[in-house]
């Protein structure tokens, strides 16, 4: 990797950091992920995966890095995708999971939505055993994922457990960070 591919993949890598970074805080805060946030973050990891890579005929498919940066995109939204379908995500995780894949790439991507995924379920079952609600919870859980699309709770209903999920997937991203690209 030459000097400008590696200074692209610096930015890269800062910018992912500062992406989740933001889209955590937000969604703690006032339970929204902005646009203004996840769209630039797209672009932006699309931009640089071109920078980073090769794009000629000649290379190879681990070579193209805004093709991976592309698949990780499309993966990564696509499955947070369903799980918006099915009530459990807002639009702003599915576009933050699409950014968090544009900067990555698609084995970064499937790897942190993995990891994303864990931690938010973690954090939902903390959250119902603070509540006292952990049985009631996992029943609804089982019943939700065997429909796919239960009814959900209404919204003044003191059973229906919201978290951040933003923040899951800020700590899959860090955690994956870690795994993957820092042990290379």
């Amino acid at each position: 990797m030459g000097t400008v591919e590696a200074v692209f993949d610096l930015i890269r890598v800062a910018l992912l950091f500062v992406t989740v970074a933001v889209a955590a805080t937000t969604d703690t805060l006032s339970r929204r992920v902005p646009n203004v946030v996840t769209y630039p973050a797209m672009a932006l990891g699309l931009a640089l995966g071109f920078g980073i890579g090769q794009v000629g005929l000649d290379a190879s498919l681990a070579q193209h890095h805004l093709l991976s940066h592309t698949l990780g995109l499309l993966v990564a939204a696509g499955i947070f995708l369903i799980a918006w379908w099915a009530g459990g995500v807002k639009g702003g995780e599915v576009k933050l999971a699409g950014a968090v894949g544009a900067l990555g790439g698609l084995q970064f991507a499937v790897a942190a939505m993995f990891w994303s995924s864990v931690i938010g379920a973690i954090m939902a079952l903390w959250l119902l055993l603070l509540r006292g609600r952990l049985l009631e919870g996992l029943r609804r859980s089982v019943r939700y994922a065997l429909l796919l699309r239960a009814d959900p709770p209404p919204k003044d209903d003191p059973a229906r457990l919201s978290i951040p999920y933003a923040v899951a997937i800020a700590f899959g991203t860090v955690w994956t960070f870690f795994l993957v690209e820092a042990t290379r």
